[in-house]
């Protein structure tokens, strides 16, 4: 192995665990490309290319890839292409890079007015590509690429279970580097977004796709296993549930750490249950703020709106109001407040932060601490 790629690696590790213990898991691989690229199982490098850099940049570039694999960018891209889609997803890392203090290769795309996007919110603002962009180098940002994970065969099972495993891995480095003290607030927040639900999400809202009479087929997404022997057998989707509402208590007997796991609820939502659409309220006595997201605006950056009392009549009345569409909601709350309102013609999931609270209607499912 290259000795500059293994003193770089070693440095990371010792330096900021979290980015190095999963940079062990990239098997590295030399190539021909002007830079380098990860796809999530290898992390490629031009070894000339990568000689030419000082030792922190090399570092800031091993730190880049492994970043692109946090984000899960190796299992996103779906049809987008793959020149824009590398543009979107520097820009979405390099500001968290900097901002950990890591010195990229010259070039690096940074740009503050992408600062909290994600790929897929940046990859719409940028303009088309120029004709023959294809045909130049992998890295138009000049730092390090990002490829298609090669486990995927298409459908969003695959991905769900890519991500899963990596998941695993993000959560497992993010608590070694803690133990040593070497995890970022930034970057702590940033992975207990993506790996720290409390609630088993797809046992918990099986009842409401169950209820919604949802197959778990369809012809939509043909399993590509299976087409090279002419049997055109559907993929197995989860369709889950078509537009959730989910409602976050904001009230002030709510603290800032149970707003951070409401994030992280939100997200597990949309990462293992992938809803169309995700409506997200955020409401103490009052509605504050309303968001649309989806399972592409991963990994969520929430600012919470309130800090009041609390009822909860005023979200389920804003629902009925502008959401008909909505096909069942799920409340994130303490359940301290008596103002239920009246039953909402759908179905209503209570998560509550306190045991044996009660609802007047719904289903009341306790958080785990």
């Amino acid at each position: 192995m290259n000795p500059l790629y293994v003193k770089a690696r070693s440095r990371l590790i010792l330096d900021n665990p979290f980015f190095g213990t999963l940079c062990l898991r990239l098997k590295p691989v030399e190539w021909e490309e002007p830079t380098g690229a990860t796809d999530g199982v290898h992390l490629f490098y031009n070894p000339k290319w990568f000689e030419k850099l000082s030792e922190i940049q090399r570092i800031g570039f091993l730190a880049h890839e492994v970043m692109h694999v946090v984000f899960l960018h190796i299992t996103r891209r779906q049809e987008r292409g793959p020149e824009k889609w590398n543009v979107a997803c520097d820009y979405a890392i390099n500001n968290y890079l900097i901002a950990e203090s890591f010195i990229l290769p010259d070039g690096g795309l940074v740009d503050e007015q992408y600062d909290d996007m994600t790929a897929e919110a940046i990859y719409s603002l940028l303009p088309e590509p120029p004709k023959g962009w294809a045909q130049m180098a992998l890295d138009s940002g000049k730092c390090g690429g990002v490829l298609d994970h090669p486990g995927q065969d298409g459908t969003s099972g695959t991905a769900g279970a890519i991500e899963a495993e990596l998941t695993v891995a993000i959560n497992q480095a993010a608590e070694s580097a803690k133990a040593q003290g070497k995890l970022s607030a930034n970057m702590e927040s940033i992975v207990s977004e993506i790996v720290e639900p409390k609630v088993d999400w797809p046992s918990v809202l099986a009842r409401f796709m169950r209820a919604n009479n949802k197959t778990d087929f369809t012809w939509v997404r043909p399993n590509r296993r299976f087409i090279s022997t002419g049997l055109y057998l559907p993929s197995l989707h989860n369709p889950a549930l078509e537009e959730v509402a989910i409602i976050t208590d904001t009230s002030g007997s709510i603290v800032d750490d149970v707003l951070t796991q409401f994030t992280s609820e939100t997200s597990a939502i949309l990462r293992d249950l992938n809803p169309e659409k995700i409506h997200f309220l955020q409401c103490d006595a009052e509605v504050n703020e309303v968001t649309e997201y989806t399972r592409e605006s991963l990994p969520l950056k929430v600012t919470y709106q309130g800090r009041g009392g609390t009822a909860f009549r005023p979200a389920f009345d804003y629902i009925n109001e502008h959401m008909p569409q909505v096909r069942c909601a799920v409340y994130l709350t303490d359940l301290c407040s008596d103002d239920f309102g009246d039953e909402p013609p759908y179905d209503v999931l209570w998560i509550s932060t306190l045991k044996d609270q009660t609802a007047p209607f719904g289903e009341v499912v306790y958080m785990n601490n």
